[in-house]
């Protein structure tokens, strides 16, 4: 059995821990029940101009994340983060973004000793991918085999977060410097939104 690391995030203390995952290399899991709705964590690290980002590098780690149009956050690797979330084609968490900043929360009821996944939402790999090196071996009854998007399933999605975006608040932040805690966070997140957007 691997030992569990714990990780501070925005649960309780020792509710997440990182283990060993075959063939994925890291993952992070719950210690204690999650309940459905609740933030899990806010995807900080440095922000960077993602027009400068060379994303080759990031084509086997996918840990660059989405803060405005021109700019992005970098995880620092060489801490434990929601960075190590493994991808799922059937996730139990999902992303909201809250005052500029992508949380992280449940998105049902996750069990104690129960993998955190989450969908990394990739445009469809046509456009981005040659040859694709996002093969997705999940497991899931609805896995796909990719981590990306279907075309259609990507156009709702963008349509849905630019709905979104027009009711957002845009974090301070200065290119080159780590994107800043929030003062507070919500506990939880009403789940309402996103099931709007999957049952489209």
């Amino acid at each position: 059995m691997v030992d569990c690391v714990y990780l501070m995030f925005l649960l309780a203390k020792n509710s997440l821990c990182i283990k060993k995952v075959g063939g994925k290399g890291f993952g992070v899991f719950s210690k204690k029940s999650i309940r459905a709705g609740m933030v899990i964590s806010d995807y900080l690290g440095k922000v960077i101009k993602t027009a400068e980002y060379d994303l080759d590098k990031d084509r086997e780690g996918l840990y660059l994340m989405y803060l405005t149009d021109q700019a992005s956050i970098y995880p620092n690797l060489s801490k434990p983060g929601p960075h190590l979330i493994n991808h799922s084609c059937t996730p139990n968490c999902w992303i909201y973004i809250y005052h500029g900043h992508t949380l992280f929360f449940a998105l049902r009821d996750i069990d104690p000793d129960e993998e955190l996944t989450i969908s990394y939402l990739l445009s469809p790999d046509e456009e981005t991918c040659k040859p694709c090196t996002h093969i997705c071996n999940c497991g899931s009854k609805n896995c796909n085999g990719t981590f990306h998007l279907t075309k259609d399933k990507y156009e709702k999605w963008q349509k849905f977060l630019d709905k979104e975006k027009k009711k957002m608040k845009v974090a301070k932040f200065a290119v080159g410097k780590n994107l800043s805690k929030l003062p507070s966070y919500p506990k939880t997140i009403p789940q309402n939104f996103i099931y709007e957007f999957m049952n489209k």
